[in-house]
């Protein structure tokens, strides 16, 4: 996809939109379909993709909670203004509880296929996971929940969109970039001569994950 990138943003920035900030704009506002007022759970949140949701959720008048498993990533978490929660704690369904207020959860943006019962749980009625990644496997999850309270769980990707909603991505980020409603967060910038480490950092993520790893090909 070909997009405008105003003068104020970076190549790095350029290169750390892509797929990051379309998974996030395709989940959050075409297929969820948020709303303001609503509360959006969003896992993983340190990531790129996970950060853009923050600020795409966030846009469109939502409360937003974050969680990470380390300090960098709670912090950046707070700093794009959602409630940071780690996923470490101990009481961790208590904390998302008491942000997300007494109505619960409306939706959930899912990382890990392992957390489901827990989402199932903090929904709302009528409320909805949004599952966008598959590593990992549940090996049992009691489905009542999606009954009773008449939840919606789904899969998805970007590559697996539309010719109209690419059309309403394109739009939608050009339009954030414009308004300068995204800040992209770059942990690090390789050359190619790193490439190495760059895929060893990918891999390993010494301090976590924080952001985007841009390559730099110039």
């Amino acid at each position: 996809m070909l997009f405008h990138l105003p003068e104020k943003y970076s190549f790095e920035d350029g290169a750390s939109l892509g797929i990051p900030f379309l998974t996030a704009y395709y989940n959050i506002v075409l297929l969820a379909r948020a709303k303001a007022g609503e509360v959006v759970l969003v896992n993983g949140a340190s990531g790129a993709t996970g950060l853009y949701a923050i600020e795409v959720a966030r846009a469109m008048g939502c409360k937003v909670i974050g969680t990470a498993g380390h300090e960098n990533g709670l912090a950046l978490i707070a700093e794009k203004g959602a409630t940071a929660v780690s996923y470490k704690a101990s009481d961790l369904m208590e904390q998302i509880k008491a942000a997300a207020g007494p109505n619960g959860v409306d939706i959930v943006l899912e990382t890990k296929p392992s957390n489901l019962a827990n989402d199932l749980e903090l929904l709302a009625p009528l409320g909805r996971v949004l599952l966008i990644s598959a590593s990992g496997k549940v090996d049992q999850v009691n489905l009542g929940p999606v009954l009773f309270k008449q939840l919606n769980i789904r899969g998805s990707s970007c590559f697996g969109a539309t010719a109209a909603h690419y059309k309403l991505m394109r739009v939608g980020l050009e339009d954030a970039l414009k308004a300068g409603a995204i800040k992209p967060v770059i942990q690090k910038v390789y050359k190619l001569d790193e490439i190495v480490q760059a895929h060893d950092d990918l891999e390993h993520n010494p301090v976590g994950v924080a952001g985007k790893l841009v390559l730099d090909l110039s």
